[in-house]
C-alpha cells in the first residue's frame, strides 16, 4: 500500500512540475516570437533630471538568440548600435562618434541600455528562465503567478523573478525582479495587442524601486515572421 501511495504522490509531483514548465514555456514563447523587427520609443524618467527621449529600430531572431538595436534619434546617438548574442551573454557595440566596433565585457549585461532601467540581461535572457530557475506556479483569480528562483547565481543578476500572467492569454501583465530578496525592479506590460496572430505589449514600463527612475518603451511599429539577411547579425557589419 505504501508503494502505491508513493507512486501516486510521485506522479502528482511530476504532473504539477510538467504543468508549471509547460505554462512557463508558453509565456516565454509569447514574449519571444521567432523573428520580429520594429521601431521603439524609449523615455527615461528620473526624479532629478529631465525626461530623455530616444528612438531605435530593432531586429530580433529569438530562435538563434540574437538581437540588433540601432538608435535613430536623437542625432547625438544616431547609428549607435548594440548586437546581443547568445541570449544576452555576448554583446558588441558600435559608436558612430568613434567609428569603432568592440565587444563589451560580461559585466555590461547588468548595465542599462542607453542609461535606461532595462539592462541588456532584461532584453536578452527570457529564454533562460526555463533552464536557470526553479519553477513554482500557483493560480489566483485570473492570473498564474510563477515564482522563479535561480539555481546558479552566477548565471543571472536576479536571484528571483515573479511573473503575473493572464490565465487565458498566458501573456504577462507584470514581472518583478529581485536581488537578495529585495524587489529591485518591476516591469508593467500594457496595451496588449494582436498583430498577425502574435500578442505583444505596445507599452512596457520598467520601474526601479530603488532609484525611483523608470523607463517606458513604446512600440511604434512592429512586424513578425521576418526573413533576415545573413549579415544583419554579423558584428563586423555593425557600422551602417
Amino acid at each position: 500500500m505504501f508503494i502505491i501511495y508513493l507512486f501516486l504522490f510521485s506522479n502528482l509531483i511530476f504532473n504539477q512540475s510538467y504543468e508549471s514548465y509547460s505554462i512557463l514555456d508558453s509565456i516565454v514563447n509569447k514574449l519571444t516570437p521567432p523573428t520580429s523587427k520594429g521601431i521603439i520609443t524609449q523615455v527615461n524618467t528620473s526624479p532629478v533630471k529631465k525626461d530623455r527621449l530616444f528612438k531605435y529600430e530593432y531586429f530580433a531572431d529569438n530562435v538563434e538568440g540574437v538581437q540588433l538595436i540601432r538608435y535613430i534619434f536623437p542625432k547625438k546617438v544616431k547609428n549607435n548600435s548594440f548586437l546581443i548574442k547568445n541570449n544576452g551573454k555576448d554583446i558588441w557595440a558600435y559608436f558612430d562618434r568613434t567609428r569603432r566596433i568592440r565587444k563589451l565585457g560580461s559585466h555590461v549585461s547588468k548595465q542599462g541600455l542607453q542609461n535606461s532601467d532595462f539592462t541588456f540581461e532584461d532584453l536578452g535572457k527570457n529564454n533562460n528562465w526555463l533552464t536557470d530557475y526553479k519553477i513554482d506556479l500557483k493560480k489566483e483569480k485570473n492570473d498564474f503567478i510563477i515564482n522563479l528562483n535561480i539555481i546558479d547565481k552566477k548565471k543571472s543578476d536576479y536571484d528571483k523573478i515573479i511573473i503575473y500572467a493572464n490565465v487565458e492569454t498566458l501573456y504577462p501583465s507584470k514581472i518583478s525582479y529581485f536581488k537578495k530578496n529585495i524587489n529591485e525592479k518591476t516591469l508593467f506590460l500594457d496595451n496588449i495587442l494582436y498583430n498577425n496572430s502574435f500578442l505583444y505589449a505596445q507599452t512596457m514600463l520598467m520601474k526601479n524601486n530603488l532609484t525611483k527612475t523608470e523607463t517606458k518603451m513604446i512600440i511604434d511599429e512592429i512586424e513578425f515572421d521576418v526573413l533576415f539577411d545573413n549579415d544583419i547579425f554579423n558584428e563586423n557589419k555593425l557600422q551602417k
